[in-house]
This record gives C-alpha cells, structure tokens and sequence, in this order.
C-alpha cells in the first residue's frame, strides 16, 4: 500500500443482510476500479445461517460518489429501484 493510500479516509458505502451480497457487490465495484472492502462478513459467523448481523462495504472517500453511481447503475440495470428493500438505511 502506497503513503497515500495509507492517508486516505474511508467511508461506508451500503449495509447489506448478507455477506455473500456484500462480496458481490466488492466484485463489482473492483470491475469499475474501486478498491471497497467488506466488514462484518465473520460477526454472524457464530449464529449459523441466521443473517441477524449485517455485513458492510466500505470504500475510500474520495470514491464514494462514483461507487454510489456503480450501485445506483446496478440497481437500474437489474430493475431494482433506489428504495432496494435488500439494502439497509444508514
């Protein structure tokens, strides 16, 4: 990792109920050349396949406006609209 990536501030992109749609929506982010990472894909780990803990991606600030528009474009694509009822509120 460069100084510079190092420096920069990350912001949470979108909360999901799943891990396996978190990491897809890391795919494709990475697809479009934003760096996202997901966070809390293992915290439901111990409660089997209860999804009662959200997972999380989060991406660099200065790409979150641009990986809003990835996932608003997806969302638009796959006849979701904005309100998608998979994705969490803030």
């Amino acid at each position: 990792m460069s100084q510079s990536q190092e420096s920069r501030k990350i912001a949470r992109l979108v909360r999901v109920p799943t891990a396996q749609e978190a990491h897809l929506l890391c795919q494709l982010l990475a697809d479009a050349g934003i760096e996202a990472r997901v966070v809390g894909d293992y915290l439901d780990a111990g409660f089997g396949s209860l999804h009662t803990i959200p997972a999380e991606v989060w991406v660099y600030e200065d790409d979150l406006e641009r990986a809003r528009e990835v996932l608003q474009r997806q969302r638009h694509d796959s006849g979701a609209d904005a309100t998608d009822e998979r994705t969490l509120p803030d």
